[in-house]
Order: C-alpha cells, then structure tokens, then sequence
C-alpha cells in the first residue's frame, strides 16, 4: 500500500520508465506512429497515467497499474490515425492489422506476451 503522494509518484516514474521500450515499440511497430510524433504521444501518455494514478480508488500496485498503461498506449496509437484522412492511413500491415482488432485486442496480445494480467483477473 502506498502511504504517500511522493511514493506514488516514484511508482508512476518508475513504472512509466520500465514500460517506455514496450509503449515505445507499441505505438511505432504496431500502429505505424512517425518516431517524433511517437515522441509526443509518449509525453501525452505520461500525463494521463500520472493523472489516473492519482485518482481515488486507483489500484496501488504495479502489477495492477500496468495493464492500464498498456491498454492506454494502444488507445492513443488508434486515436493517433482516427483523426488522419484516409489518404494519411498507414500502409504497414502491422499497423493495419492494430487498427483493424482494435485496442483492447492489441493491449491484451501484448500483455500476453509480456506475461502480464490484471489484478484480481484470473485469480480463482
């Protein structure tokens, strides 16, 4: 349990830190994101989780807060091309196969292959 603000705050850090490569890879390898708008979509994403950490009744632990962070990564690498044109969607097949399954699919292929699984989710 986490007792103070600035132990919350490390676990963001620290957690957010530990999961740069994994939403780094997320948003360019699988949704096709130019590295520099990548870049900024990381820095968006960091905000947000910082923001959610802090909300009451937030999971305190890092197992139950990554799937969130990953879940999130995949959402704004689909926002990312939902406000392109048609003309600007990604050619890659990766990238279209994520925007076909959506989110939720993608979040749960990596969390699989990361070995991660929410709190409370499979703990009969």
């Amino acid at each position: 349990m986490l007792t103070t603000p600035s132990d919350r705050n490390r676990l963001v850090a620290s957690l957010f830190r530990d999961s740069l490569e994994v939403i780094h890879s997320t948003l360019v390898n699988l949704y096709g994101v130019p590295s520099d708008d990548a870049f900024r979509l990381e820095e968006e994403l960091l905000a947000w989780f910082d923001r959610f950490a802090r909300r009451p009744g937030t999971v305190e632990t890092l197992p139950g807060l990554r799937p969130h962070l990953i879940s999130m990564a995949c959402k704004i690498g689909h926002v990312y091309w939902s406000g392109k044109g048609d003309s600007e969607q990604p050619k890659d097949e990766s990238a279209r196969r994520s925007l076909a399954l959506g989110p939720e699919i993608i979040a749960i292929e990596i969390e699989s292959r990361l070995g991660i699984r929410p709190e409370g989710k499979g703990d009969h």
